[in-house]
């Protein structure tokens, strides 16, 4: 496993930029003290490097229409090594999974969806989930309110990035 250490300036560039990746180069460099130019390497170098994985932005899905929220925790069929396979392919093809992690302990995965309404996450779960090859179980939780939702990593700026 590589370490890339992050210096200073390049704290200071993650974390201006987990708080609005939209910044000019020359509002960058006047946020971290550097030159334009400069950021514009250190930025390029830690895309290289894999530690700035992709520039995105956070849409509210409620204003769009989506007014259900959910996490699932998924059990599947521990025996055979396909099921478990065959449901991260399927989860990675399902727009409505927002997020899919593979856990230790009991449950074996943690879902997070997006549907419009009760009725159609109600039948994305049967027809999308349980209908799955080696799908035991999966228990769902709906969001009644989000009261943090945040994607910044906190700074660690002592902190070498193993890769």
């Amino acid at each position: 496993m590589k370490t890339y250490s992050l210096d200073k300036f390049d704290i200071d560039i993650l974390n201006v930029l987990q708080t609005n990746s939209r910044l000019s180069w020359v509002d960058l460099a006047q946020r971290v003290n550097l030159s334009a130019s400069a950021c514009q390497r250190r930025t390029q170098a830690l895309q290289n490097e894999g530690i700035i994985e992709r520039f995105t932005l956070n849409v509210d899905v409620e204003s769009i229409g989506f007014d259900v929220e959910a996490f699932v925790s998924v059990s599947i069929e521990r025996q055979d090594q396909e099921f478990a396979m065959m449901f991260r392919e399927r989860m990675l093809r399902l727009p409505e999974v927002q997020s899919c992690y593979m856990l230790s302990g009991s449950i074996d995965f943690m879902l997070r969806i997006i549907s419009r309404s009760l009725r159609e996450y109600g039948q994305f779960i049967q027809q999308e989930i349980l209908n799955l090859p080696g799908v035991k179980d999966a228990t769902s939780s709906i969001v009644l309110e989000c009261i943090k939702r945040d994607h910044a990593v906190p700074p660690t700026p002592d902190s070498p990035v193993r890769r």
